[in-house]
């Protein structure tokens, strides 16, 4: 986690996490360091370490942030609501190929890191309770049970869209008549569930 600062401290942690990010996209986790991302910004590392106390609470500040900005946005489009914006909104921001690699770096990683995995299961249980509030706002009778059911699915369902999504040339198949479909499955999930 980040150390608490004033105006000019956040400023300086957005700018870290920017240069983290990059290197992360660029150069996978394996090439992630507090020293790259000092470099990287010209400072010196213990400025790096001041504010974060090694490359995991890095790692983590990076995917919290991500998720963070990804609800900001979604909440302050306009008009669209409900079910088909969000979906609308997860495959709009699937055609991020750097959103998607940076995501690839930590799946690979979570599975052989305890602490990227535990990195990843806070993320996504955040972004499970968003996507139920979701749910629960068009049906309100849902019971949590199927909520958290039906977030689960939706969210499986979106992460592995990702794979052919994320990356050009992975699937052969009109991304309109894609996004269509996946648009009714989901609808179709949803009132199932």
């Amino acid at each position: 986690m980040a150390r608490r600062t004033g105006a000019k401290g956040q400023r300086r942690i957005e700018e870290i996490l920017d240069a983290a990010e990059e290197i992360l996209v660029e150069a996978g986790y394996g090439g992630l360091s507090m020293r790259g991302v000092a470099d990287r910004l010209g400072l010196r590392l213990s400025h790096v370490q001041y504010y974060f106390d090694g490359p995991d609470a890095l790692l983590e500040a990076i995917f919290d942030r991500s998720l963070t900005r990804s609800i900001e946005v979604f909440e302050t489009r306009p008009k669209r609501e409900g079910i088909e914006a969000m979906v609308a909104f997860v495959l709009e921001d699937q055609l991020s190929a750097s959103n998607c690699r940076m995501f690839f770096e930590l799946w690979a990683l979570a599975a052989r890191d305890d602490k990227a995995n535990a990195v990843l299961a806070r993320y996504y249980a955040r972004y499970q309770s968003y996507v139920e509030s979701i749910v629960a706002s068009e049906y309100p009778q849902a019971k949590p049970a199927q909520l958290k059911r039906c977030a689960v699915i939706l969210m499986s369902l979106f992460e592995g869209l990702s794979l052919f999504r994320g990356v050009e040339g992975r699937i052969a198949v009109s991304r309109r008549e894609l996004d269509k479909d996946i648009v009714k499955a989901v609808r179709a999930i949803v009132e199932q569930s």
